[in-house]
């Protein structure tokens, strides 16, 4: 039997597809530069420690190829961050050797992968992004914005996330006026990042696909939700999510991802405007996304489908699953909501909604005990 190998197995990414695949019986191997990776203690996976494909991308790729020249049938590759992506894509050739790779060339990759690429694809379809502008190295931020029409607040996007997450720690950064702009773009430049008008509305207008689509574009598991709150608020990663099956939603993605050409897993990320109802495009993900667990939970194993497909055994889910089951990242989701509920910048009402039954964490699974212990461990330490 064919193995999967994932990538980048610290959090609960990792974690979600580790306990998709090997509860329906597939051999998993969860690597990590770290050998304590969260998803490394999951009774559902081995553990293989490889280089780290940020800071060493040309190490990664050799460990990775050593331990898939160690399996007889090429292990199925599952990709949780994009420098995993960017490191195997210039070598992808010799990866193809060893592995089943279940998502597109690198040469269409890079398309998808960069912010540019994507709204590119949107306008040629019409898919809706915010107001956004790209100043050149000698140009003004503030002059960019203002001749681009933006109104504040706006926020700096690099093109590439990877290494701006890991300097600033933040997926984006805000600025309310134009001095801020300008001191945020003296940090930022090096980044190229894109200046961008922010849609307004709180977390809970932030909404998912989450599909996998095969090597013909033809897709074959298909999620809808929706955040509840994020971490940090307005600009970070999921805390507590929904599931929502909205099949118009996921057409209009399903274009956009048309657009790119894209195989493989994927999340399709928009806000809705409550000015005018439209989804605007925040950003395509080319790989799984933190709750992606939540999909399984409905009865759409996203993984699963894309295991299947790689080695040549394909399934498809019907379109459509049942909805109203929440996701918490409950060791964040309870001491952030507290400090909310305090400060009056959420409702109690809708911070219990956001925990009501029937629900997953991304973590915590009697089943699966021992990353439950390693998680509630680490937390307990860092607050001691």
């Amino acid at each position: 039997m064919n193995a999967a190998v994932v990538l980048q197995a610290s959090g609960p990414n990792a974690l979600g597809i580790v306990r998709s695949l090997g509860r329906m019986g597939v051999e998993v191997i969860a690597t990590d530069h770290g050998s304590t990776a969260l998803a490394m203690s999951s009774r559902y996976a081995r553990g293989a420690v490889i280089p780290d494909p940020l800071a060493d991308p040309g190490a990664f790729v050799d460990g990775l190829l050593a331990l898939g020249r160690r399996h007889r049938a090429r292990p199925v590759l599952f990709a949780t961050h994009d420098e995993a992506l960017a490191a195997i894509g210039p070598r992808e050739a010799e990866i193809d050797e060893v592995f089943l790779r279940p998502w597109n060339d690198w040469a269409q990759m890079q398309v998808t992968m960069d912010k540019s690429g994507q709204h590119a694809a949107a306008r040629k379809i019409g898919f809706p992004i915010p107001a956004t502008v790209v100043p050149g190295a000698d140009d003004d931020p503030v002059a960019a914005a203002e001749a681009a029409g933006l109104r504040y607040p706006v926020i700096l996007k690099p093109e590439y996330s990877p290494e701006f997450r890991r300097v600033f720690r933040a997926q984006v950064l805000e600025a309310e006026r134009p001095a801020a702009l300008r001191e945020a773009w003296g940090r930022a430049a090096r980044y190229g990042p894109q200046i961008q008008e922010v849609i307004p509305g709180d977390d809970d207008q932030f909404w998912t696909l989450g599909s996998y689509r095969d090597r013909t574009g033809r897709p074959v598991a298909s999620f809808t939700g929706r955040k509840l709150r994020q971490w940090p608020p307005h600009f970070g990663t999921a805390r507590a999510a929904e599931a929502q099956w909205d099949p118009a939603l996921a057409e209009r993605c399903h274009r956009l991802l048309d657009a790119l050409d894209f195989h493989g897993i994927s999340q399709v990320e928009v806000k809705r405007d409550a000015r005018d109802g439209r989804d605007y495009l925040i950003e395509v993900n080319p790989r799984s996304w933190l709750w992606i667990s939540l999909a399984t939970a409905c009865g759409v194993n996203i993984p699963y489908a894309c295991y299947r497909d790689a080695i040549g055994s394909p399934i498809a889910f019907p379109p459509g699953h049942r909805g109203g089951k929440r996701w918490t990242l409950i060791t964040r989701h309870a001491v952030a909501t507290a400090r909310e509920v305090r400060a009056r910048r959420w409702s109690s009402r809708a911070a219990l909604g956001s925990v009501r039954p029937p629900i997953i964490d991304a973590v915590l699974d009697p089943r699966d005990p021992r990353p439950s212990i390693q998680h509630l461990t680490r937390m307990v330490r860092r607050r001691g």
